[in-house]
């Protein structure tokens, strides 16, 4: 009888290690996911964020691709053709890094200090490397249709600011957690 109930209290010791064991094992993990989410959601990541010039008023922002750049197509108010611009984000500073226009007219260049070349798509002006420390658009409200590219989606300013307002954009770090607070799952 004394074998017999020492083996019982002997099982249940072990069943009851095991189930502690278990838990034990599965806090761990808990733990141990939780801990990767917050330091993945707080970790910065580069944006575009775009506001109201004057007023300063957040409008929208968009995460930089890995090769932080980003393009900014306009029709030309004058001369009513195609203008890209392509921008590079560099140790947080947008750097203008060439531009392409179908002709020379009013507010186009008719000459240039940078490279040049004559593409498909007209002439291409490159290797500018220019700092921009305000860079603004005016979101067009006839015929001008500015449109962020970055990547292969294109955001027409009009989705994100009213006719004739004011864009500022500015290159920063954000955390992937207040992005996502911010725009959600673009």
């Amino acid at each position: 009888m004394k074998k017999v109930l020492s083996k019982i209290k002997s099982i249940e010791t072990t069943k009851g290690t095991d189930s502690i064991s278990t838990f034990s094992l599965l806090f761990r993990l808990i733990i141990l996911i939780s801990a990767i989410i917050i330091i993945i959601s707080v970790i910065p990541i580069s944006v575009l964020l775009a506001s109201n010039m004057i007023t300063g008023e957040y409008l929208s922002s968009w995460r930089i691709g890995s090769d932080n750049t980003f393009t900014i197509k306009y029709i030309h108010s004058v001369e009513r053709t195609p203008v890209w611009e392509t921008y590079s984000v560099e140790s947080g500073e947008i750097i203008l890094k060439e531009t392409i226009f179908q002709s020379f007219g009013a507010g186009l260049p008719s000459t240039s200090p940078y490279d040049f070349d004559i593409v498909e798509d007209g002439f291409r002006l490159y290797n500018i490397d220019q700092k921009m420390t305000n860079l603004i658009y005016r979101t067009g409200a006839v015929r001008a249709n500015h449109e962020l590219i970055i990547g292969d989606k294109i955001y027409p300013f009009i989705d994100f600011s009213k006719p004739t307002e004011g864009v500022q954009f500015e290159a920063q770090k954000m955390s992937i957690i207040s992005f996502l607070a911010k725009e959600g799952l673009k």
